[in-house]
């Protein structure tokens, strides 16, 4: 029987990536989409993980009592997930008439201009990164600004590139930018997001200003080297970040060592959810027969985390900030861990299958809300951009804190969008439509 559970949730990744491959190039929904960054994610930390620990009947830090029980729970918290998730973000119409509110006529602007406020954008994002944290109040806040801009500065450079890629001046300036603000997504930063919203920032621009408009076998020839190139720089971080002695390692001394990764346990280590799976099915036993459930908690924590902690020293913490206690994981410093255990686990505490439908309702809104600012924008790059400094957070809003990285998703959003509003007014001009095709219509 647990054999059965494995295959069905193999089936369910297999549907999934069939799905976004056949929808992709047939130019239904495009292929580098949030929904499909969420949903790659969601297939590695939900489907995967899981699918690996029960397997191989190993749990890591957790224990599971009754796997099989345990895991036809799960399998069908994740099938009615993701049932909700496709029906909320193809049918529901409430996203696409609020994106349809903050739309506006096609705009561009000059691609060397474009370069030079890129240049700007990094020079502004490592003054925040390196003095912000300084200042009272809003200095968590900067971090996560600094990052926005480093990813914004980053998907510019991606959308000059992708149209002037054979141009020798144009791609130097490109990885001067590209390069300035990966040292600035991995200043001080032990976990992978900010220099992958960095990385994929970059893909998201020269995705959207040509490579989606070309044909299905052309595009996969420029943009499969792309993301095979950020998953071997990703996989070089993972294998490496917990030789790091702080969270604040010297950049140059965290590249060399990259340089010297074992690339291949990286890619082990994020293929495998990194425990999450195990941390969710340990979640199915803990909640509601053990613990006490947190209903929506998240969707509360999303409000609360805007609160200072400065003025509310008492601030609840997520639940990812307190299993390692509750699971009592030996050898582990229980304050400074987080184990998350994805939208699944976080939902099986949070009311069940009840949390299981509202979040699914709730992130399938969400995420089409961008996409669908990308259909109705598709050459305006003061929207388009700003949109894909999520991406990062989108990649691990499957197994994250989902109120963390949905917040920290907003505020790369705005963040961005307010700078580049400012740039439209100030250098924008009207576009014409000489090379844009239509638009994925999300059948």
């Amino acid at each position: 029987m647990q054999d059965m559970i494995v295959f069905f949730l193999g089936a369910l990744a297999t549907a999934l990536i069939g799905m976004m491959l056949s929808q992709g190039l047939s130019r239904k929904v495009d292929l580098f989409s949030m929904r499909n960054l969420y949903l790659s994610s969601f297939i590695i930390y939900q489907l995967v993980s899981p699918a690996m620990a029960l397997y191989y009947d190993d749990y890591m830090f957790f224990k599971v009592d009754s796997p099989v029980q345990t895991g036809k729970t799960y399998a069908t918290f994740a099938f009615v997930y993701l049932l909700i998730f496709l029906l909320s973000y193809h049918r529901v119409k409430l996203s696409p008439w609020i994106a349809k509110k903050g739309s506006g006529p096609p705009r561009d602007i000059n691609e060397q201009l474009f370069l030079m406020l890129g240049i700007a954008i990094v020079i502004i994002a490592l003054a925040i990164r390196l003095y912000g944290p300084y200042v009272p109040v809003i200095g968590k806040a900067s971090v996560q600004i600094a990052v926005a801009l480093a990813a914004i500065a980053s998907s510019i450079a991606g959308w000059v590139w992708g149209n002037r890629r054979f141009n020798i001046l144009v791609t130097a300036v490109t990885l001067l930018i590209v390069g300035g603000s990966f040292g600035i997504g991995m200043i001080g930063s032990f976990g992978r997001r900010s220099i992958l919203s960095v990385l994929m920032s970059f893909a998201w621009g020269a995705y959207h200003r040509r490579f989606k408009l070309m044909q299905p076998s052309r595009m996969l020839l420029y943009m499969i080297p792309i993301l095979l190139a950020v998953g071997v720089v990703i996989s070089a971080f993972t294998a490496i970040r917990d030789n790091r002695k702080t969270a604040e390692s010297d950049v140059r001394e965290t590249v060399a060592k990259m340089q010297q990764a074992e690339v291949q346990r990286g890619i082990k280590d994020i293929l495998g959810g990194q425990s999450c799976g195990s941390a969710a099915l340990w979640a199915i036993e803990q909640w509601p027969d053990k613990s006490e459930p947190r209903y929506l908690y998240s969707l509360k924590y999303m409000g609360y985390w805007w609160v200072p902690r400065h003025f509310w020293p008492e601030k609840p913490a997520p639940l990812g900030n307190d299993i390692a206690r509750l699971a009592r994981i030996p050898r582990m410093n229980w304050d400074l861990i987080t184990i998350p255990p994805g939208v699944i686990g976080y939902a099986t505490a949070e009311g069940g299958i009840l949390a299981i439908v509202i979040y699914a309702l709730f992130f399938g809104q969400l995420l089409r809300f961008f996409d669908e600012l990308i259909r109705l924008n598709p050459n305006n790059p003061f929207v388009i951009l700003p949109a894909g400094c999520a991406t990062g957070q989108v990649l691990g809003l499957a197994r994250g804190g989902i109120a963390l990285f949905t917040n920290l998703l907003i505020i790369g959003f705005l963040s961005t969008y307010i700078i580049l509003s400012v740039a439209n007014k100030m250098f924008g001009k009207k576009a014409v439509d000489p090379y844009w095709s239509s638009t994925p219509q999300y059948r």
